[in-house]
């Protein structure tokens, strides 16, 4: 990406840490108010920062909100095909696919809900690349969701399957309360659950390993 501001790749950790402190200010006003409805001034104020020093990280409003998804698709790729590569069963690995989505969630929310419902924003190249990542990534999934079922589903009976069980996991941002009384464990335990006995009761494949 082109930009006036610092090079992030080449940024200290003061810059680093000045960074993503914008990043989250921005993606909480993001979350709350929407991308249209969120100004640089209200950026600036929420960050504590003059309107200056925002221009100085990025150099425009479009960068905050592409660094934001970008960054929270990467999160979750992030060693993802490594760690799968370490696990034998394909019911093992769909869940740590789970807990690693609904723990970084549950730490990322305001980016989450800004990826989900901001990034149509972004100019169509930027809105590519963020589209590229989770199509990786629902790729990633699939293929494990594939090896639990022994790989016998149709091509449109797997893609169901792989929406349903991000629409289970991303769903959450509608209702899910940190302060509340169930915690990300809790929630990953269940979602597994209700997925993985789903799939096993709908889909007796005998050639099946479920985990």
């Amino acid at each position: 990406m082109l930009r006036k501001g610092i090079a992030f790749a080449r940024a200290d950790e003061r810059q680093t840490k000045r960074i993503n402190a914008l990043a989250k200010a921005s993606a909480q006003l993001f979350a709350s108010k929407g991308y249209i409805e969120t100004s640089v001034d209200d950026i600036a104020a929420a960050a504590s920062v003059t309107k200056g020093g925002v221009y100085h990280y990025f150099a425009s409003k479009t960068e905050i909100l592409y660094f934001i998804c970008s960054t929270y698709v990467d999160l979750d790729l992030e060693g993802l095909e490594q760690s799968l590569a370490g696990l034998k069963e394909g019911g093992e690995k769909i869940r740590f696919i789970v807990s690693h989505h609904v723990d970084h969630y549950a730490r990322h929310a305001p980016a989450a809900k800004t990826l989900l419902h901001e990034a149509y924003n972004l100019p169509p190249r930027y809105l590519k690349e963020v589209r590229g990542r989770e199509r990786r990534y629902f790729e990633i999934v699939s293929a494990v969701i594939a090896e639990f079922t022994g790989g016998s589903p149709s091509k449109g009976i797997l893609t169901a399957l792989t929406f349903t069980l991000f629409g289970m996991m991303n769903w959450m941002y509608s209702w899910y309360d940190p302060k509340g009384d169930i915690k990300p464990a809790e929630i990953s335990a269940l979602i597994y659950s209700i997925f993985t006995n789903g799939v096993r009761t709908s889909f007796p494949l005998p050639a099946a390993r479920f985990g």
